[in-house]
């Protein structure tokens, strides 16, 4: 495994890297920043200012994600991902040194990081040498008033299951104040504009931090998984908390997408991402009441126990289904435009089409938002293909286990879900049902589908290679190695005879 020195802010190496170049240098200070972190947005918003601990963590979680995003996980050559996990040797420079070099902190703060990216992170800290302060403009866009009435710090995205966690706070009377991390302006657009509907509708003023963290110049960004932006999503809503003296965080996914258990044998560990697991938030609750010295801050997923289909009907219980097209949910944002924002084909466009299909919510998630449709449209083979065969395959075999043992035997990656402390056996049983009631909202709609197309499907109207005719033939229950090996026995059998039509081969090395 590589080891890639990071230096941050121009830090002072320690003495046994005194020799050593670095591979990535950090500036999010000065004339020559290649890291934008807009820090003073605490400042401008809130016209409060973190503890000189907090912007260490606002830093550090920067610096994590700068070289997350600046250094590649390898190229799809790299067939048995030997490349995936990098080592990461980081060299920061804090305010609170004598915080951060202890034993406790550094050990959870290294193990919730490895845990949620699979990288492996060693942090030299260093003492922060003061800048001098800049006057900032006030920006007093948000109500400050309201600020003393907010209850829960609830992190935004923009996308079906931030919002639904917000109109479930305003549900309970909660009064959330939104957080949001701008990673470009496509996204920045998306989450205002959403802000400015809820606010619209309902009576609580919705008070929104958004901060810029992303590349500002320098090394172009080269790896897009961005497995650590989760703890830097994290980090923010806890200095707004913290700083507010608020306890309660809300990082919200549904239960199924928070499990994320592997849909094929070809992913595993960090290949899927573990933004709100259990486990992560567990390790990161623990790491920020350490940070913050707030021993009863909670870092809660509200939807766990929920399904996309159940997500979509808090939206719609709300009273204001409309909402929902106001959402975005595609992992592709680089070239989707603002009347058709979905690909269709990644696993959170499916999933989407799938839940709104389910809950009858269509009207509201309409098809021509869409670039193609899933069910219907030819899947090019490859990534398209396989994410929408993964998804039908994967509820298949969860049909097919019958109790909550058979589950955790068959995914033993779902014994990293259970609390430590609390009743495991319950949680079992939650994990169970909610994976149960996915598989039948999945094959339910797979047969709603077939059944609406079955005089196209008898007619062999639609496309060979569509997911309709692929679930009829039954494509999508061949085990994809199977497929595979098919796959490159047809190549094989077309190439060879006509590679050797004009001399035969003459032994083993020639083929």
């Amino acid at each position: 495994m590589t080891e890639y020195l990071v230096l941050g802010d121009g830090a002072a190496l320690p003495a046994d890297l005194s020799e050593r170049t670095p591979d990535l240098h950090l500036v999010t200070v000065g004339k020559k920043r290649n890291l934008r972190v807009q820090a003073d947005v605490f400042r401008t918003h809130l016209w409060r200012d973190p503890s000189e601990r907090l912007y260490d963590l606002l830093r550090l979680a920067a610096f994590v994600y700068g070289a997350d995003t600046r250094t590649s996980r390898g190229s799809t050559k790299d067939v048995f991902a030997s490349e995936w996990s990098r080592s990461f040797r980081m060299v920061l420079p804090v305010r609170d040194l004598t915080f951060w070099e202890r034993r406790e902190v550094q050990d959870a703060l290294v193990e919730t990081l490895q845990f949620l990216t699979g990288d492996q992170f060693t942090f030299d800290f260093v003492q922060r040498t003061p800048h001098r302060s800049v006057q900032r403009i006030f920006d007093f866009k948000e109500t400050l008033g309201q600020l003393p009435d907010v209850e829960v710090v609830v992190l935004f995205s923009g996308g079906i299951d931030s919002l639904a966690a917000v109109l479930q706070a305003v549900r309970e009377d909660r009064h959330p104040l939104l957080v949001s991390h701008r990673p470009g302006p496509v996204i920045d657009r998306r989450q205002q504009n959403l802000v400015e509907e809820l606010r619209r509708l309902n009576p609580w003023v919705f008070p929104h931090v958004s901060m810029w963290v992303n590349r500002h110049s320098g090394k172009r960004t080269v790896e897009f998984t961005q497995r650590s932006r989760s703890f830097l999503f994290t980090s923010l809503g806890v200095v707004t908390a913290a700083t507010l003296g608020i306890d309660d965080i809300w990082l919200c996914d549904n239960g199924v997408v928070s499990i994320n258990l592997p849909q094929s044998s070809e992913n595993v560990g960090t290949f899927h991402s573990r933004s709100t697991h259990p486990r992560y938030l567990a390790l990161a609750q623990g790491l920020m009441r350490l940070v913050t010295d707030q021993g009863r801050l909670a870092i809660t997923n509200m939807l766990f126990d929920k399904t996309k289909k159940e997500v979509l009907e808090i939206i719609a219980a709300s009273g204001h289904p409309e909402l929902i097209q106001e959402t975005v949910s595609c992992a592709h944002t680089e070239g989707m435009t603002r009347h058709q924002p979905h690909c269709g084909v990644c696993t959170q466009c499916i999933d989407r089409r799938f839940a709104s299909t389910a809950a009858g919510l269509t009207k509201y998630d309409l098809l021509s938002r869409y670039e193609k449709d899933v069910f219907c449209d030819p899947l090019r083979e490859g990534l398209q293909r396989t994410h929408a065969e993964n998804y039908v395959r994967f509820a298949t075999r969860l049909e097919s286990l019958q109790t909550p043992d058979q589950l955790f035997e068959t995914f033993p990656e779902l014994y990293d879900c259970l609390p430590d402390d609390g009743d495991a056996e319950a949680c079992a049983r939650v994990t169970f049902d909610l994976l149960h009631r996915h598989q039948q909202t999945v094959n339910g709609v797979l047969e709603q589908k077939i059944q609406a197309h079955s005089q196209d499907i008898r007619r062999a109207s639609l496309p060979l290679d569509c997911l309709l005719r692929l679930v009829v033939s039954g494509h999508h229950t061949k085990d994809r190695r199977i497929s595979y090996v098919e796959r490159l026995r047809s190549l094989i059998n077309k190439s060879l005879p006509a590679a050797f039509q004009t001399q035969p081969a003459t032994n083993e090395r020639h083929v």
